[in-house]
C-alpha cells in the first residue's frame, strides 16, 4: 500500500515541517509535486503560494486544474508526480468534480500501487478518509450555514475525520459523530496523520498541537489523546 500525509490545517510556514516529511517519504532529492486545487476552485493566488513554497523546498511543481484549465493531461500529470498535494477549500464541491473525471478512482489506484506520496491540507486531508467534518456550507450558503458531513470520500482509512479541531465550532464534531458508526479522528492545526509501509503515525510542527481518537461505546463518548512521533 501507499504513503499518505494528511495535514489538518495551518499556514504554509507553520506546516513546512509536515510538507518536508512528505518530501522525505518520496525518496527523491528533487521530487515532482502535482498540486490539485479543485477545492479552492483553482484559485490562482492559492496555487501560486503553494507552488512557491514547494519550489523553495527544491521541488518541481505543476498543477492539475480541473475547474479552470485543460483536463486532457490528467493521466500524464499523475504519472509525472512523485508527490500529489491536494489543497484546501470546499470538500463536497471538490469530490463532485473529481468524480466527473474519475480522479477519485485514479488516486485510489495510485495509493494501492504506491506510485506517489498523497498529501494535502484540510479538504486535502478529509478526502483520504471515509467521511469528513466539513465547512462546505460556508462556501455555498453565506453566513447561514452549519458544519456537515462530506461523505463519499476515498475511504483509504475507515474513519470520520475532523481537521482544524482547535478552531471555534469544531467541537460539535463530537456530538455529530454519534450518528456515525465510525471512530473519529480529530486533529488540530499543524498536525498530520501519516501512513508509510502500512504503518500509521502522527507528526506535528507545533509542540502544543494535539490530535484525538473519538468514539462512542454503549452511547458514551470516549476521547483518547494521541501520541506524536517527535
Amino acid at each position: 500500500m501507499g504513503r499518505v500525509v494528511a495535514i489538518a490545517g495551518g499556514d504554509l510556514l507553520s506546516t513546512r515541517k509536515l510538507n518536508v516529511h512528505a518530501i522525505t517519504l518520496s525518496n527523491k532529492t528533487t521530487p515532482n509535486v502535482l498540486l490539485i486545487g479543485t477545492a479552492s476552485h483553482d484559485a490562482e493566488g492559492y496555487i501560486d503560494a503553494i507552488t512557491k513554497e514547494y519550489n523553495q523546498l527544491n521541488c518541481e511543481v505543476k498543477s492539475l486544474c480541473l475547474v479552470s484549465g485543460d483536463q486532457k493531461d490528467i493521466d500524464a500529470l499523475l504519472s509525472w508526480a512523485d508527490i500529489i498535494y491536494v489543497g484546501g477549500g470546499d470538500t463536497i464541491f471538490m469530490m463532485q468534480i473529481w468524480k466527473q473525471y474519475k480522479l477519485d478512482e485514479k488516486l485510489l489506484e495510485i495509493y494501492e500501487k504506491d506510485f506517489a506520496v498523497l498529501t494535502g491540507i484540510s479538504a486535502g486531508a478529509i478526502c483520504w478518509f471515509n467521511c469528513g467534518y466539513s465547512d462546505s456550507g460556508s462556501f455555498q450558503e453565506g453566513n447561514d450555514w452549519n458544519y456537515c458531513w462530506a461523505n463519499g470520500m476515498l475511504n483509504l482509512f475507515h474513519m470520520a475525520y475532523c481537521p482544524h479541531y482547535n478552531e471555534e465550532g469544531r467541537d460539535s464534531f463530537d456530538k455529530m459523530l454519534r450518528a456515525k458508526n465510525l471512530a473519529g479522528l480529530a486533529m488540530e492545526n499543524d498536525t498530520a496523520f501519516v501512513v508509510n509501509n502500512d504503518k500509521p503515525y502522527f507528526i506535528r510542527s507545533n509542540p502544543n498541537a494535539n490530535a484525538f481518537k473519538i468514539q462512542y461505546k454503549n452511547g458514551t463518548i470516549e476521547k483518547q489523546i494521541l501520541e506524536f512521533r517527535e
